[in-house]
């Protein structure tokens, strides 16, 4: 894209690639036993090529970003600084101390906090977004994929048949290679 200033305030659609349809077969790394190894499938749909390791089941939740770590150290050493020289005073003023301690403590509560709501709402977008893009799982998933191979297999033989009427007795190359050809006149693609 062309840095002009019609680009910085006008907009612009950016299309990013997605899967129309994914099947995730996986088995649990955490196990405790062999009994719950099992083999799970989920069916999702729309998924964008940037977003895949959503729909992993085994994937982490972020942690603490560097600004969360800066917040932390940063109000740590003023609250340290800030108890220190009150301390050097000739009279030191234990509530100024407490003050500045339990203000220090108060602002490292609330930065953490901050970051579980924070992920506790990431993971609720997370878990809303699966729900609206997962099609099935397990038996209906496999039904699905079953219920597609026969539809590929009738298109199949629907295909061979006509090129039998047409075309009389043929080799199984043959045939192939006429049905390959049939397909690239219609449709102009290959199987």
């Amino acid at each position: 894209m062309q840095l002009s200033f019609h680009n910085l305030i006008g907009k612009t659609l950016i299309q990013e690639p997605t899967f129309d349809r994914i099947i995730v077969v996986y088995r649990r790394a955490s196990a405790k036993s062999k009994a719950e190894r099992g083999i799970f499938v989920k069916h999702f749909k729309n998924i964008p090529m940037a977003d895949m390791e959503i729909v992993l089941p085994e994937k982490k939740n972020p942690g603490l970003t560097p600004m969360d770590w800066v917040k932390f150290l940063g109000s740590a050493i003023v609250g340290l600084v800030a108890v220190v020289s009150s301390l050097e005073m000739p009279t030191a003023d234990w509530w100024v101390i407490f003050a500045v301690v339990s203000t220090v403590i108060g602002y490292c509560a609330k930065t953490y906090f901050t970051f579980q709501a924070n992920l506790a709402q990431y993971q609720n977008l997370i878990t809303q977004s699966m729900y609206d893009k997962q099609l099935d799982s397990g038996k209906g998933t496999l039904l699905h994929l079953c219920d597609d191979v026969i539809q590929q297999e009738v298109k199949e033989v629907i295909l061979s048949f006509f090129i039998l009427m047409e075309q009389g007795k043929a080799t199984r190359q043959d045939l192939d290679q006429w049905c390959e050809e049939l397909i690239k006149e219609e449709f102009g693609g290959g199987m």
